[in-house]
């Protein structure tokens, strides 16, 4: 398996050692599950995304590989770019979410980590918001607090069930309403093009 330079992005999810409610299912749609909970301490919600995808891992995998393509697969992924290259599983990153206006748009640096478990195959790549890298740009609102976690598990089937979790403090005048239907839609939309890419 070709070695994974990945990334990634923006907004996502925290599993913190607080109190957490179970999962609720709030979208299922377009064979996309799309589940929400409640993390103590924080009005925003947890959002995960799940779909199974009929492609290899590498090719779903390559998807990722240049950060600079992340429109293509990212729902509202303005521009984004690598910072820093660790090593080989290991990097940093920029990105750029537009939000509807009047909203100001974000941006979020992400230093994110990924691993194999040789036996199963199964991948999983962590990622976190870091606070300082790059300065912050006049016109847009910093993402300081996030945490996620996407997972590629091979089914029998020989399809990948991608999961991606998020959660995020978007910080500045935004309401409650908008920052949790945002976190609804962000991963149906980007499993949606991903795995329209996956499958091509």
């Amino acid at each position: 398996m070709k070695a994974f330079i990945l990334l990634f992005f923006t907004m996502s999810l925290t599993l913190s050692a607080q109190a957490e409610s179970k999962w609720r299912l709030i979208r299922d749609e377009d064979n996309i599950q799309v589940y929400s909970r409640h993390s103590s301490g924080t009005v925003i919600q947890s959002v995960k995304g799940v779909v199974n995808i009929s492609t290899s891992m590498d090719k779903l995998l390559n998807i990722f590989e240049d950060i600079t393509k992340c429109p293509n697969w990212m729902y509202r992924c303005k521009r984004a770019k690598t910072l820093k290259q660790i090593n080989i599983v290991e990097r940093i990153d920029y990105i750029v979410t537009d939000l509807p206006w009047p909203t100001w748009d974000r941006d979020l640096i992400i230093h994110s980590v990924f691993q194999q478990n040789r036996k199963t195959k199964q991948v999983e790549i962590k990622f976190r918001s870091l606070l300082r890298y790059v300065a912050v740009k006049p016109g847009i609102v910093r993402i300081e607090k996030m945490k996620g976690a996407m997972r590629f598990v091979p089914q029998k089937n020989g399809s990948i069930q991608f999961t991606y979790e998020i959660n995020a403090d978007p910080r500045g005048n935004i309401s409650k309403w908008m920052v949790n239907a945002m976190a609804t839609d962000f991963p149906f939309y980007t499993l949606k093009k991903i795995r329209t890419l996956a499958e091509k």
